[in-house]
């Protein structure tokens, strides 16, 4: 039967715990991180355009300006109608048909000095009243392009009407106020590009 060494495991095993408690005293806790602080604007922010959001930038809120306008045509022959998501639809309705009206009696030719037949073979040419060269132009931009779109359904329904469509984009300058101006950080501003909706309606 051979013999057994029990003492040889147990110094084995005393040997084992001793290197564990060495290598465990060589480890050393390193020190806690410091706590970051916030950093200040960005220099290159400094640009006077800009496309980041306003919570990219500490310390900055955004300021909407007013949407630039197109300047009315100098005919009178068409006319802008901007509509926003609080216009009421038959106040756009009643300007545009008010503008199509307006286009309508300018074209129609002057019937002074003709008797009554010559008035009535004068309604049943092609080129009589039927018709104008008039327009009524609807713009919608943002959250007013579904009300300019309601306007579009609603005059495509009308006999006497054409509706042509367009979609574009335009740019609007929103200004970027930055809170630490006393470090030498000023106002700054961003080109937003937004969607806008066209309805053009006409006579046949």
């Amino acid at each position: 039967m051979a013999p057994t060494h029990p003492a040889t495991h147990g110094h084995a095993g005393k040997d084992n715990s001793t290197s564990s408690r060495q290598s465990s005293s060589t480890m050393t806790k390193l020190p806690r991180l410091p706590e970051g602080k916030p950093l200040p604007p960005l220099l290159h922010l400094a640009s006077t355009r800009m496309s980041l959001r306003a919570n990219t930038i500490p310390g900055s809120k955004i300021q909407k300006r007013a949407l630039p306008r197109r300047q009315q045509p100098n005919s009178s022959k068409s006319q802008l109608i901007y509509v926003s998501a609080s216009t009421p639809f038959m106040s756009v309705v009643s300007r545009v048909r008010k503008q199509l009206d307006k286009s309508l009696k300018g074209n129609a030719p002057s019937t002074r000095g003709m008797n009554l037949n010559q008035r009535i073979d004068l309604l049943h040419r092609d080129n009589g009243t039927k018709g104008g060269n008039g327009e009524a132009v609807v713009l919608g931009t943002g959250r007013a392009i579904e009300k300019a779109l309601s306007i579009a359904a609603w005059f495509t329904e009308q006999s006497d009407c054409e509706v042509e469509v367009r979609t574009k984009t335009v740019g609007t300058v929103d200004d970027v106020v930055l809170e630490e101006e006393d470090e030498g950080f000023g106002d700054e501003s961003r080109v937003r590009k937004i969607s806008c909706l066209e309805v053009i309606v006409r006579l046949r």
